[in-house]
């Protein structure tokens, strides 16, 4: 056999997976030829599928250090996106160097030693700058180091060198999501979806950067395209009950966001009790939900059972349980009221920072602090025989599938009263002036934090233009505090700190904003609570916000006392904030601040009033 025939067996060998027999083609091509290109970087090859990458970097090394002599020979590229693979030697290839480079990274990746691994990828390219899987491979460990911008650059080469490569679309398509750049991810995501119309993927992160683009309409059909795998894509149809809250359908939305509780998500069973399932006029919810989003398994079972069980809610005592964080809960807690009235004795679980809160505004509940501990039927650290639960979060799937279903009442949270008098003779101490609240940065919230921060140089501006006719109360609590101190120092920016109010304990926030004329906010558990409370409030929102205040536009359907300011999509904050201090004169303008404190004989709830709204006297 001659020295040619020898290494196109071995290259047919490694490629059959006849890894004994390319072994000894090359060695035995090594005996007489100890540099030869082919045999080194085969071996290096065989040696890293087998589980030995560190003799294969040996055998790379060694074919690297040929290149110091003139007239080698050339090896072929070989493709692989994970790891080395059996592609070798082809003579007709002029970038020997180069692949022996990327062989030699792929090995290094192997190992884990990512960083060697960039260096010679990037030696590489720069002599093959057109090898679609070295790019891929680049863009993978890009990624891996988080250098995202230079991930997605590799993902932008591959969709001009391989247009038709549906995985190139996607992968790009998903670092820009990852950025939260939606806008230029649904362009190349539509085109993954177009070159792969099967793959639920690039529906799925489609359909997700659409609603987040609060394009919601168009979303829809992307998510419904999942329906039929639904336990599979629960977040699916999830994402698609936040598109249909958007748009005013709660009947089918509230259906679909119960999949936030399967997979992924959570647990339908977070406490080892039967989940309850709506009274006697609404038990057939579940089952509409099962037909509709193609519910099965156990958590189609979990509904079917409750079904059964859920004719004699009067006798019940039910769970009302904490999921999303205090600012969801105090959203949702809206419903505990109707609730309360359905079953036989209700048991409310918050945070230890609403115990006192509820307890007031929920007489006939048992309040009860979130535990840690797995909750049975029979046992269980708060001493309570439970029948059944329901996470606060599903409340208004049963008390909020129409519009008309929001109650028009102003306050549904109760304050105590020795504080709220404590506060509002204390802010008198100021002056005849306008008291206002303002935060720049919303807390404990399942929302990110772009979400839920404001501009501080718009809101400063606000500020110091209105010095003179209002009282700034700073609600900022933490590290985000210490932003105000410069702004203090620095241009004179007069605003009120009480550092006692940011206890973990609610209620001393609780009475000072019931005592406020206005409230200035972002998201987070401060708007909530002030909305909770029946405070007049200003809600200011980013582009994209939370879908919880997609539910409204200038209003806001949970709570009658909100003013909504939400940035349109390609809106700076500049114009935004021109409205608010618009807005804001007109205010001063027309409003009257009270000069007596809340007088001492205010009527406060009995025990079978959930809800009373504090005014004070003027």
């Amino acid at each position: 056999m001659t020295h040619d025939e020898k290494l196109k067996t071995a290259q047919t060998a490694l490629i059959s997976g006849d890894t004994a027999r390319a072994e000894e083609l090359y060695q035995d091509i090594l005996r007489g030829d100890s540099g030869n290109l082919y045999a080194l970087d085969g071996l290096g090859v065989l040696r890293c599928q087998n589980g030995n990458p560190t003799e294969g970097i040996e055998f790379f090394l060694e074919a690297l250090h040929q290149f110091e002599t003139p007239q080698q020979p050339e090896i072929s590229n070989i493709k692989n996106s994970d790891t080395v693979n059996h592609n070798t030697v082809n003579p007709n290839t002029v970038n020997s160097q180069a692949v022996l480079l990327f062989h030699l990274g792929l090995a290094y990746r192997i190992l884990g030693h990512n960083h060697d691994a960039l260096n010679v990828f990037c030696k590489s390219r720069q002599l093959d700058p057109n090898n679609p899987d070295l790019i891929l491979n680049l863009g993978q460990l890009y990624f891996e180091l988080d250098q995202p911008e230079e991930a997605i650059s590799c993902f932008k080469n591959m969709t001009v060198l391989q247009p038709e490569n549906a995985s190139a679309w996607l992968t790009l398509g998903y670092l820009y999501t990852l950025r939260n750049h939606h806008t230029e991810a649904i362009p190349v995501l539509s085109e993954a979806v177009r070159l792969d119309p099967s793959s639920p993927e690039a529906c799925f992160f489609l359909a997700e950067s659409l609603r987040k683009e609060e394009r919601f309409e168009e979303s829809i059909p992307y998510y419904q395209r999942l329906f039929p795998v639904g336990m599979e894509w629960s977040h699916a149809v999830h994402g698609c009950g936040q598109s249909l809250l958007a748009l005013g359908d709660f009947e089918n939305g509230w259906d679909a966001m119960e999949f936030r509780l399967v997979n992924a998500f959570g647990t339908w069973e977070r406490h080892l009790l039967p989940n309850w399932n709506g009274n006697s006029a609404n038990n057939r919810i579940g089952e509409n939900c099962i037909n509709k989003y193609n519910l099965k398994d156990k958590l189609k079972d979990n509904i079917e059972n409750n079904i059964e069980n859920n004719n004699d809610n009067e006798q019940k005592t039910v769970l009302a349980y904490s999921e999303e964080g205090i600012a969801a809960d105090i959203m949702f807690a809206s419903c505990l009221p109707d609730l309360i009235n359905s079953v036989g004795h209700c048991v409310i679980e918050c945070e230890s920072s609403l115990h006192s809160l509820f307890r007031r505004s929920f007489p006939r509940a048992t309040v009860v602090p979130l535990t840690p501990d797995t909750v049975d039927v029979n046992k269980n650290s708060w001493g309570i025989s439970l029948d059944e639960q329901i996470a606060l979060g599903s409340l208004p799937r049963y008390f909020r599938r129409r519009k008309e279903d929001f109650p028009i009442r102003k306050a549904y949270l109760v304050p105590d009263r020795e504080r709220v008098t404590k506060w509002s003779n204390r802010l008198l101490e100021i002056g005849g002036v306008v008291k206002i609240g303002v935060l720049w940065q919303g807390s404990w919230t399942a929302e990110p934090e772009h979400q839920t921060a404001l501009p501080m140089f718009e809101l400063r501006n606000l500020m110091l233009r209105h010095q003179s006719d209002a009282a700034w109360i700073c609600l900022q609590h933490g590290s985000k505090q210490k932003e105000i101190e410069q702004y203090r120092r620095n241009v004179s920016l007069q605003i009120h700190l009480y550092q006692e109010v940011f206890q973990y304990d609610l209620d001393e926030m609780a009475a000072l904003l019931t005592t406020l004329d206005l409230v200035v906010t972002p998201s987070g558990y401060v708007a909530n609570l002030a909305g909770a409370l029946g405070a007049k409030t200003w809600l200011i929102l980013p582009a994209k916000a939370d879908w919880r205040w997609n539910l409204s536009r200038e209003n806001c359907l949970w709570y009658p006392t909100f003013r909504v300011y939400r940035q349109a999509i390609g809106q700076s904050w500049s114009e935004l904030f021109a409205t608010v201090g618009t807005d804001l004169e007109k205010f001063l303008t027309t409003h009257h601040p009270p000069e007596e404190s809340i007088p001492a004989t205010l009527a406060f709830p009995e025990q079978n009033k959930q809800t009373l709204r504090f005014r004070r006297a003027g």
